[in-house]
């Protein structure tokens, strides 16, 4: 009887080590395969965007990470991404990470402003050449789609009807109370979250975190397909900031569907 005890308790213990062995084994291949994506995008950064040396000159490559120069690199990018942005005729953001600061721009002229309350920057920016950086952020990045709380544009026409028959009751607009959340979709694999600041009430909480998981929910299962097929999933660069609600709608309407963007870090 006990060795039909034992016998039984080795028959579950074996399916369960090999299962709990699995488990990890795929855990561990799913980190490494991360970290595989996130060190190929810091090296694509580096390959693209790092100063080419001309044949026949010699220039010390320390010269390229000296603070001074990258700073002004830095500031010339800047500088030469808001020109192309002015010249696009339409509404830019400009985010002033340095001073905190998010601007809406018509050809070079600041027609909105507000203060960022909050930032968060992915450290593959800090990891990667900051010569290459500055030179990938030099032209304005393209809003290639967008994932919202809100509508982008609210309805408010209004026909004035013939009659009292005619007569609609006014819908207004939900978003007034509506949480404001957004992701913009970027080129060149950068991604901006947008959060309002506030958080006066329960549902603001609840929407933003909500939000955050279908996110990160849906990103992990495309991760996971790309990991099954033993391919390295993409790493998307991130920019996540907060600012007042009022402030975060007013930026989502102003920018076109396909705006530009230009940032400063």
């Amino acid at each position: 009887m006990a060795n039909d005890s034992k016998k039984f308790s080795l028959a579950i213990r074996i399916p369960l080590w090999g299962l709990t062995f699995l488990s990890i084994a795929f855990i561990l291949y799913f980190i490494v395969m991360s970290l595989i994506s996130t060190s190929r995008k810091i090296s694509e950064i580096n390959s693209n965007y790092s100063f080419k040396q001309i044949e026949k000159t010699s220039i010390d490559e320390k010269f390229f990470t000296d603070s001074t120069f990258v700073e002004m690199q830095k500031e010339k990018a800047f500088t030469q991404s808001r020109i192309a942005m002015a010249e696009s005729d339409s509404i830019g953001l400009t985010l002033n990470l340095k001073d905190s600061l998010a601007l809406l721009e018509i050809n070079g002229v600041v027609v909105h402003k507000t203060k960022i309350s909050f930032m968060r920057i992915c450290k593959a920016f800090n990891k990667a050449n900051s010569y290459a950086v500055a030179s990938m952020l030099s032209t304005p990045l393209n809003i290639i789609k967008d994932t919202a709380t809100i509508k982008k544009v609210p309805l408010t026409l209004r026909m004035a009807p013939k009659d009292t028959s005619e007569y609609v009751p006014f819908v207004p607009d939900t978003s007034v109370t509506d949480p404001v959340n957004y992701i913009l979709e970027m080129n060149k694999g950068i991604r901006i979250f947008v959060y309002q600041q506030e958080r006066e009430k329960s549902k603001d909480a609840y929407n933003q975190i909500l939000f955050d998981i279908t996110d990160r929910t849906k990103n992990t299962v495309d991760a996971l397909r790309k990991i099954v097929n033993f391919e390295v999933p993409e790493y998307r660069l991130y920019i996540k900031i907060k600012v007042p609600k009022v402030d975060a709608k007013i930026i989502y309407r102003a920018i076109p569907q396909k705006g530009k963007i230009t940032v400063f870090w």
